[in-house]
């Protein structure tokens, strides 16, 4: 997977800008390449020993990987490690709601799935192939800045002072840049939910000859995906000729505050739950034979944690900047996660770009202004599509079964952050300075962004309250 890019990226002229990123992420390295690309000196820190490639798959949406088209050869090396899945959807037990839909088409237009290492290992590849400078075994402990000299800085668990012109942190939930952005810890709130989830070789899985009659013959030569529906619950699986992945979301009875991941796991846990959670309700057998062929202790269950969307991502001296996680979670049903963090790489190193090295916060400022209500939108849509699926009623759904497919909005595909920075910059630092009037244009149309709370949505969910919102999400 060797990219060989630095001789051929179109760089811009250096900015004279040092930017330290927190995070060997997908929104970290994504972030450091765009910096790179609009003309800043980069460099990644890391805490884990080397990069790690675990997980499943993850959807982004064409205004993140839009992108690749201006990084030499990774739209090819892109398109060569997404699905091309035909997509179906089914009740809990089995029965045809519609489909199944192609999508291997859509790539420009529509979110699509790629796995989740193959697109972690690409990245790291492309960092090193430009020479961006990474180190690992760096946990930090502590941001700080210090604006008599105008750097920011990261403190390492062992005393290291790792300093730059701006950090962004990009180190996930749990990163410690909150006690330098808002000063006081958001605590997390359960969702309610937590997810099981695993990846696992197709080879083991058609060893069910059930499950390889079920699977074997690809829709339209397809990868195969196929969407699960139950009460307050649903399953996800996806099929390809090498990797076999499934999901269950399901009600997570703990409750508890534990933003982690429960590893070594067993199926047999699985179907515990399954039986527990979900009494009376019957489950495909297909899908209850994948689930049935995962590998001993390979599962994951991921506690689903909430916090209130905040504007404040960045510290007073605007030196620190938070990015992806760190800034917004997000539901796996949003579909949204790994796109909001790689459009928040596109819109800092433009804004930097623009400002220049003098105006490093206002670069940041405008940045945050410019992404907050969009992505605090999608976050909001996550949870409708959430309780979309957990409370569907299936004979309406049979009769326009798109409807639960297309989960993310024509306002997120089609969006392009670095040409919003340029159409929207002036304006918004009109604003910022002299209070002038600002609107901005990438949330759903018709939609005028209020202030929300995740009690608010939790509350109409258990009040079983549809959460409709004015404007155009399609």
């Amino acid at each position: 997977m060797a990219i060989d890019a630095k001789p051929r990226m179109e760089r811009q002229p250096g900015s004279g800008i040092d930017v330290l990123v927190a995070g060997a992420g997908l929104g970290g390295m994504f972030a450091a390449i765009e910096l790179y690309r609009q003309g800043h000196n980069v460099r990644i820190i890391e805490a884990k020993p080397e990069i790690e490639g675990l997980g499943d798959f993850v959807g982004i949406a064409p205004s993140a990987t839009r992108q690749f088209k201006k990084w030499p050869g990774m739209a090819e090396t892109y398109r060569n490690i997404i699905y091309r899945p035909s997509l179906a959807l089914y009740k809990h037990d089995g029965e045809l709601i519609g489909g199944p839909f192609s999508i291997k088409e859509g790539i420009d237009h529509i979110p699509t799935p790629v796995s989740r290492p193959k697109l972690i290992d690409s990245l790291f590849a492309y960092v090193c192939s430009l020479g961006i400078p990474i180190a690992f075994g760096k946990r930090i402990v502590d941001y700080y800045e210090d604006l008599s000299r105008k750097k920011a800085g990261a403190i390492t668990d062992d005393g290291e002072h790792i300093e730059a012109d701006l950090v962004i942190a990009a180190d996930g939930v749990g990163s410690m840049s909150w006690k330098s952005v808002s000063g006081e810890s958001t605590k997390p709130k359960s969702s309610g939910f937590s997810v099981y989830r695993v990846a696992y070789p197709t080879k083991l899985a058609f060893e069910d000859t059930e499950v390889a009659k079920s699977f074997a013959s690809l829709d339209y030569g397809d990868d195969i995906c196929r969407v699960y529906l139950g009460h307050n619950t649903h399953g996800i699986v996806l099929v390809s000729k090498d990797t076999t992945t499934w999901f269950l979301t399901h009600k997570d009875q703990k409750r508890t505050a534990e933003e982690q991941w429960s590893r070594g796991l067993d199926a047999s846990d699985v179907l515990d739950t399954l039986e527990r959670l979900d009494a009376g309700m019957k489950w495909d057998e297909s899908y209850l034979g994948v689930i049935k062929q995962t590998p001993p202790k390979a599962v994951t269950d991921y506690k689903i944690m909430w916090r209130n969307p905040n504007p404040k991502w960045v510290s007073e001296g605007g030196l620190i900047l938070q990015l992806g996680d760190s800034a917004h979670s997000f539901l796996p049903t949003s579909a949204n996660g790994a796109t909001q963090a790689m459009e928040d790489g596109i819109s800092i190193a433009a804004c930097l770009k623009i400002a220049g090295r003098e105006e490093i916060p206002l670069a940041t400022r405008v940045h945050v202004a410019l992404r907050f209500e969009r992505v605090a939108c999608a976050q909001r849509s996550g949870f409708k599509n959430r309780e979309k699926w957990h409370h569907t009623d299936f004979e309406e759904a049979k009769k326009n079964p798109e409807a639960l497919v297309m989960q993310v909005g024509k306002w997120i595909n089609m969006h392009d952050p670095e040409a919003y920075v340029y159409q929207n910059w002036d304006q918004c630092v009109d604003h910022i300075e002299n209070g002038a009037s600002f609107t901005n244009t990438n949330t759903p149309s018709g939609y005028e962004y209020k202030a929300w709370t995740i009690d608010e949505l939790l509350n109409a969910s258990i009040e079983e309250k549809e959460i409709a919102d004015p404007g155009d999400w399609s």
